[in-house]
């Protein structure tokens, strides 16, 4: 895949893997703000797509999120097609949708993701 192809995907990617980072952590919108002094009304622009952050601001919330830059860009994943592409986008879909779910939930998503990785290696 060609780089700037490449980079429409990471710029996909950001705002999905950011919030998804942030929500792991447990802290909010305006936590994250505060621990990596950043502009509220520009950290929600990222989070919904709008902007893009400026290098300084990437690694600032990297460092607050504790995560590495490659982490929110999907630099350090393998080699990207369309497919993994859809593939990272639907599993950051699944970390937002779970978010607010009990523990019981969460364990059975996990129980069947299981017996599914099961099933393949059978096949």
């Amino acid at each position: 895949m060609k780089p700037r192809n490449l980079a429409n995907i990471a710029t996909k990617q950001l705002p999905l893997r950011l919030k998804a980072a942030r929500k792991s952590l447990g802290i909010t919108q305006d936590e994250l703000v505060e621990i990596a002094e950043f502009s509220p009304v520009a950290l929600s622009k990222i989070e919904r797509g709008i902007n893009r952050p400026s290098f300084e601001n990437l690694v600032a919330l990297s460092y607050a999120l504790k995560v590495s830059p490659n982490y929110l860009t999907s630099w350090d994943e393998e080699k990207s097609s369309a497919i993994n592409a859809k593939k990272r986008l639907l599993l950051n879909r699944l970390m937002i949708a779970t978010e607010s779910l009990s523990e019981e939930w969460l364990l059975q998503l996990i129980s069947i993701a299981e017996k599914a990785n099961q099933q393949k290696q059978k096949i």
